[in-house]
């Protein structure tokens, strides 16, 4: 979990608003005298919950009534104390005491299994049904955090004096932010988030992640911030280990405490204790630590009924203990909730044992087949697995008949509302409104918070970013300097409002490489892009590159023009003459770079490429995109030119001349095909489809975002190729079918279907032919998804028929990630089969396993090759991936 997102939900996460109100205040200790931290102040009349600070202190503020304030703290007997408010504040210290869960002399059912096993069970099964209770509600929340840094590498702290116009963190000093909201939540996922007050001594960028991605997550989801799996997923068992400790009443409600223990070490887990409400099947509290590369996160979450049968969170309690690349640090998050509205989802079916006693016998006859169902499971005191699957399946589906139909468009699910005078809040008023007592260490960086009225807060769809003051200066640069970097490196200029223009620069690595054909290359480029306020874009893209052992400057312009963004709809036109590669997938010119400076491995063949195309393109539906294109291409033969090499040098390179059956007349049935001189006139069309396909609405323009139906492709090509001597016309229809699903964060199925085949082959060359993308290099800069990586580059191709087929499946927990060493790491682990066939050569198999993520940039597998079934070769890889 990323800290500067974690971070930033801790910052505005939860609400709380007091006024004309007397202040119930005290402090919090255990039997000796102990402060208790965390512990949750709660007030069921009012709905309202608050928190003690790091030493043990609360307050809250009460209008004039009586009230049974609930003072609770996760392993201590809770403490309900009657309170009468009039006109005066009222001090009210409480001393908390251990509490003991009675584990009752029989704890194992006839099956021999934990009695957590089938407790478990039953609230997996119900969490479907309690993640989609609520139909709206309405909170003030108070959010506080700080934190500081205790140890800063020397590295870090040298970067900082580089980048000396942002703001430095500093070891030592404590960072303090507090704010008060309002959450306005209506099912089944939109927000409006007011901020009503906020003030901090940190200057935060406007590309923070959203606090509201935490504020949306609940443990009765399978997956947590995207990444860490919750104990209460579908999967949990797989992951965890549960233990019965006990129970304990509380009024009416027994709670059970369960322990939780992840089955292997892994950055995914949590570890602790969760408290359940039995018969409800519900979450009454949790506290709960997740281990990861970062440092340790532990969350301390209570829930009380808000509403008879709805639990929800009144509490929370974050804490993070920073320890990554050299940088130690601490933080602490509270929050106070209080519920001004709660609308159940009236339309979600409640079983019998969440009804009142008067509204059984109504409800029973009234009952559908799906509720008779989810009550015999709920029944069973001992749930199996295929139960609890069953349960959560039947609560989901429930839950799915309760929501309207999705609409394909994606809107916004969170609306901010940044009130005017949000950031200019006095002290006075602070005082008012702040439900938690403030620490001594709090209490001095509030007095570095700046008073400035210029204070400004920046607003946009996806996250609240506040700046407070007006922050360090930026140092004047020398002119000189800067045009002498801007000219080396690249530069972006704003020309008009929504129009740039970009330069590449004279030293742009991206332009720089060496071949045996061009010798060493090197270019620059320029792009010239403006926007309209309708979302329509034109943009122009010349580069130039010049080959210095062939003595050639080679070129290319790109030119688009999108005149209707909603339908994507665009014109676009390429030039240029370069030397291009036969085959589409190709080398990496860095790894052919390397391969060939140092090693002689000249793996890339060319030949010289001087054409136009002119192509349109745009939706015919939602889903259903059409491109067409015409193409005019003069293809000459290349040589190599040079035999420069750093090392070998008395070694000479492999000819231009692809390592291809076909290119040295091997098949039966076949010439030889060679590269010569020679023009192509072609027309293509590409017709995309895709199901069901979501899509968002920004800026004027239409954006798809995904699909759950795979993606249908078909392409035709139909091309004449002709010279002074040879002349005919071909066709290549080709099919293609894919889909990625993704399950949780980590878990992947890629699957990838494409074959089709030449209709008629008149005159059809090296370049026209459908290659499979062979990746010789045992070091790759690509991650390709089709890959073969036993097979010389460009040896698989047909001019005939084709086929193909890859899946693979991605886990963080295969194998390997079972041992200790490896558990913790959020390395993945990927299995997958690729397969191809044409007529001519057979069939070919390749079976991979690898290890993905590695140092987050590096993937190494171990690859299998089979022909017909016979093994063929073995490969090792490794995929690096600069992004």
């Amino acid at each position: 979990m990323s800290i500067k997102a974690l971070t930033i939900l801790l910052v505005t996460l939860f609400p709380w608003l007091a006024c004309n109100a007397q202040m119930l205040h005290g402090r919090i200790t255990d039997a000796n005298g102990f402060p208790m931290s965390g512990a949750s102040v709660y007030v069921p009349e009012l709905r309202q919950g608050t928190t003690s600070n790091q030493d043990g202190f609360y307050e809250t503020a009460l209008p004039s009534g009586t009230y049974n304030i609930s003072y609770q703290l996760l392993g201590y007997t809770p403490v309900i104390k009657k309170i009468t408010v009039d006109k005066e504040d009222i001090r009210s210290d409480i001393v908390m005491k251990e509490e003991f869960y009675e584990i009752p002399a029989v704890t194992v059912s006839p099956s021999d299994k934990d009695p957590a096993f089938y407790i478990m069970r039953k609230v997996i099964g119900m969490a479907p049904y309690h993640l989609n209770q609520v139909s709206m509600y309405k909170a003030e929340v108070y959010i506080r955090g700080g934190g500081r840094i205790d140890k800063l590498p020397k590295i870090i702290k040298r970067q900082m004096k580089i980048e000396a116009d942002r703001e430095q963190l500093q070891e030592g000093k404590y960072y303090f932010s507090e704010s008060v909201n309002v959450i306005t939540f209506t099912a089944p996922d939109k927000y409006v988030h007011e901020v009503i007050s906020s003030h901090t001594n940190v200057t935060t960028s406007d590309d923070q992640a959203s606090p509201m991605d935490y504020l949306e997550a609940s443990f009765y989801q399978p997956v947590l911030a995207d990444m860490a799996i919750s104990p209460l997923a579908p999967n949990a068992f797989s992951h965890y280990t549960f233990k019965y400790l006990g129970s304990s009443m509380e009024g009416d409600y027994l709670i059970d405490k369960i322990g939780v223990t992840p089955r292997r070490k892994s950055q995914q887990l949590f570890e602790g204790v969760i408290y359940i409400v039995e018969d409800l099947w519900a979450i009454r509290s949790l506290d709960l630590t997740n281990k990861n590369m970062a440092g340790k996160i532990r969350i301390r979450q209570l829930y009380a009924p808000v509403e008879e049968t709805i639990w929800m969170p009144v509490s929370h309690e974050f804490e993070v203990d920073l320890s990554v690349m050299g940088i130690k640090g601490r933080a602490t998050y509270s929050s106070a909730v209080k519920y001004l509205e709660v609308e159940p989802n009236r339309s979600l079916s409640e079983p019998s044992g969440y009804l009142a006693k008067d509204d059984i016998a109504v409800e029973t006859e009234t009952k559908t087949a799906t509720q008779k169902e989810i009550e015999a499971i709920l029944a069973s005191d001992e749930l199996t697995a295929r139960d609890m699957s069953r349960l959560a399946k039947l609560n989901g589906k429930n839950a799915e008949k309760s929501k309207e139909k999705a609409s394909l468009e994606i809107q916004d699910k969170t609306t901010y509302i940044i009130e005017k005078e949000a950031l200019n809040k006095d002290s006075v008023y602070w005082e008012e409104v702040r439900p938690i007592p403030l620490t001594e260490e709090e209490k001095a960086s509030i007095g570095k918070i700046t008073d400035n009225p210029s204070v400004l807060a920046e607003r946009d769809t996806s996250t609240l970013s506040i700046a407070v003051g007006k922050g360090p200066q930026k140092k004047e640069k020398n002119p000189v300097a800067n045009a002498v970097k801007a000219i080396a490196t690249g530069k972006r200029w704003k020309l008009a409002e929504e129009t740039y223009l970009d330069f590449d620069g004279l030293l742009n690595l991206k332009s720089f490489s060496f071949n045996t054909v061009d010798g060493f290359i090197v270019g620059t480029g320029l792009t010239l892009t403006t926007r309209t306020d309708s979302g329509r874009r034109f943009s122009l893209a010349p580069s130039f590159k010049y080959a210095f052992s062939r003595e050639k400057l080679m070129w290319s312009v790109a030119a688009s023009l999108m005149y209707d963004p909603m339908k994507s709809g665009s014109i676009f036109l390429r030039a240029g003459s370069y030397s291009d590669e036969f085959s589409a997938s190709g080398v990496n010119p860095v790894i052919n770079t390397v391969s060939s400076l140092f090693f002689k491995e000249n793996w890339m063949k060319l030949y010289n490429s001087a054409f136009i195309t002119l192509g349109h393109r745009s939706d015919l539906a939602n889903g259903l995109n059409l491109s067409l294109s015409v193409m005019y291409e003069h293809r000459e033969p290349l040589e190599n030119t040079t035999f420069f090499s750093i090392f070998k040098p008395d070694h000479g390179y492999s000819l231009n001349i692809l390592d291809n059956p076909f290119a040295s007349g091997q098949v039966k049935g076949y010439d030889s095909l060679f590269s010569f001189s020679h023009s192509q006139a072609s027309f293509s069309a590409e017709l995309i489809y895709t199901p069901r396909q979501r899509y968002r609405l920004a800026n004027g323009a239409k954006i798809s975002a995904g699909s759950d139906w795979p993606t249908f492709t078909l392409r035709w090509k139909h091309g004449y190729n002709y010279n002074d001597t040879l002349s005919g016309h071909f066709d290549r229809i080709t099919a293609e079918i894919g889909k990625t699903n993704r399950y949780g964060f980590l878990d992947e199925f890629n699957w990838r279907i494409c074959g089709g085949g030449f209709v008629n082959r008149h005159n059809v060359q090296l370049q026209d032919m459908y290659f499979f993308n062979t990746q010789k290099s045992p070091v790759l800069l690509n991650n390709y998804v089709d890959a073969f990586y036993n097979k010389p580059h460009y040896s698989l191709s047909s001019p005939s028929y084709f086929a193909e087929g890859q899946i693979q499946y991605t886990s963080p927990t295969l194998l390997l990630k079972r041992l200790p060493g490896l558990s913790r790491t959020l390395i993945r682990e990927n299995i997958g089969l690729s397969v191809l066939w044409t007529p001519d050569y057979g069939y070919y198999y390749e079976a991979g396993y690898s290890l993905s993520e590695i140092f987050f940039m590096a993937e190494v597998g171990l690859y299998a090759g089979f022909r017909d079934l016979s093994f063929d070769a073995l490969a090792l890889r490794l995929i690096l991936r600069f992004e």
